[in-house]
């Protein structure tokens, strides 16, 4: 509890507030000692802000520390708390992965307490900073702590997780004379999934005509795939272009067409003998950040990805930064 008290009470208590003495600083969150209270005597002060802490809190580098470790997954690191701020770090190259809902109750049920994390569904590095767990006042309530760790839904919630092992095959079709004229696709794609510490497993060309694309389709060489990417040389403007009949044909199934994303409107989510099938937007050549970023990490990381996970793409989903002319 935040008390004004006079300097000759202030002994051994907390200070709240940093105060300057001659060109020095006592800084705040320090045990009051007795040569501090000389100082603070010898320039005429009287009174100052102490934090009274009793039997019952926790300090709140403890306090911390105890939260930060109940929420947290086994791929995360907890820094040495200090001033009350514990950061966390990711062990690994994953996804960030939490429920927001359960964040936001978390925040919004103690006003001392502040859990500050990036983006769910984030990529993050290994050694990457995900956010903290900082403790506003300088100790917290013992039943405060306590009341945070018996909720049974805060236990690790917040992950960091590993992509899944894939066996990733590109089709790529083309109308092209030569048709592995399109490397640009490949080398863009295989760049990506270096980011999950995956590759491409393989990549087979075909002319762009909806026969030859339902042929590979069946064909061996996918046998073992689980993820499929089809990129064609012309966009998916309609449910009924090239590549979602050819996949209709081969007796796959069209989940969701289009998406809420800008660049990377124009692609496709199918399934294909369990198999999970993106049909690819023409900006997956690009290195840039866009919309087919999103699809690939969440099938990377075996997110089931139907229309309700497409229409959510929609917060976030714009990527070009454009500031018009006057």
């Amino acid at each position: 509890m935040l008390k004004l008290v006079s300097i000759n009470n202030s002994y051994k208590k907390i200070l709240a507030h940093s105060i300057s003495i001659n060109g020095n600083k006592l800084n705040k969150g320090k045990i009051i000692e007795k040569n501090d209270i000389k100082l603070l005597n010898n320039i005429g002060k009287k009174k100052i802000y102490i934090f009274d802490k009793t039997p019952d809190h926790i300090g709140e580098n403890k306090a911390s520390f105890q939260i930060s470790k109940h929420i947290i997954g086994k791929d995360i690191i907890i820094n040495n708390p200090v001033n009350g701020r514990a950061d966390l770090f990711s062990k690994i190259n994953g996804l960030l992965d939490y429920d927001s809902k359960l964040l936001f109750k978390l925040n919004f049920s103690n006003d001392e307490l502040a859990v500050a994390m990036m983006r769910p569904l984030e990529i993050v590095k290994k050694n990457q900073l995900i956010g903290n767990v900082k403790i506003l006042p300088y100790a917290m309530k013992k039943k405060e702590v306590k009341k945070i760790l018996n909720v049974k839904k805060y236990l690790n919630f917040i992950k960091v997780k590993k992509a899944k092992n894939k066996n990733i095959t590109l089709i790529i079709s083309s109308d092209e004379e030569n048709l592995k004229s399109n490397n640009k696709v490949f080398s863009s794609v295989n760049s990506r999934l270096l980011n999950f510490d995956l590759q491409l497993k393989q990549v087979l060309y075909c002319k762009h005509d909806e026969s030859e694309i339902k042929n590979i389709l069946l064909s061996k060489n996918i046998n073992n795939s689980n993820l499929i990417l089809l990129y064609g040389s012309t966009s998916i403007v309609d449910k009924n272009d090239i590549i979602p009949k050819a996949l209709k044909k081969a007796k796959g199934k069209i989940i969701a067409y289009g998406a809420p994303t800008d660049p990377g409107n124009l692609l496709m989510i199918g399934t294909l003998n369990n198999k999970q099938v993106i049909g690819v937007p023409g900006c997956a050549k690009s290195v840039v950040r866009n919309g087919f970023d999103l699809i690939l990490e969440k099938a990377c990381y075996d997110f089931i990805i139907d229309k309700r996970v497409i229409a959510e793409l929609s917060c976030g989903g714009l990527f070009k930064k454009i500031i018009k002319k006057d």
